[in-house]
Parts: C-alpha cells; structure tokens; sequence
C-alpha cells in the first residue's frame, strides 16, 4: 500500500471508521507539544471513532481523544486504503 499516492486532507473531513496517518499539525507549538503529549504527531496512526457535528473522537492505539472541530481542521491526514 502507497500512502503517498493520496493527497493529505484535513482530519475533520475523514469519515467515520476510516484509518489515517498524521501527515502535518499546523498549529501553535504550545498546541503542537499538548498534541504530542496525547500521542499525536507526524507519522501517527489514528482512527476515526465519531465525526458529527462539533468534536471529532479518535482512537490512536488503546487511547479515546475527542478533539474540537477547529484543531482537526488543521491536522492533515493521509487515508488509508
């Protein structure tokens, strides 16, 4: 599987169920290193839990984390196959 094939999108548009790797976090570095500390960073595996109006929940190993809508806005994400 080629993941470079499939142009990074913003995690807030990923639907449901689907699987991703965290390509960018454009944001603040103090927001950057909370992210880290939750275990979201470049190259991160995640997985799409809920995606309705507002936050966005996401499983990344055994870990649950509900984001805001305005922070996966500017995460970028590539889906995998």
């Amino acid at each position: 599987m080629n993941t470079n094939c499939i142009p990074p999108m913003p995690l807030s548009r990923l639907a449901e169920t689907r699987q991703a790797h965290i390509h960018a976090v454009e944001t603040d570095k103090a927001t950057r290193i909370r992210l880290l500390g939750m275990g979201l960073g470049k190259g991160s595996r995640i997985r799409i839990l809920r995606n309705r109006f507002g936050d966005v929940v996401l499983g990344n190993g055994h870990n649950r984390i509900s984001l805001g809508r305005s922070i996966t806005e500017r995460i970028l994400v590539q889906e995998q196959e």
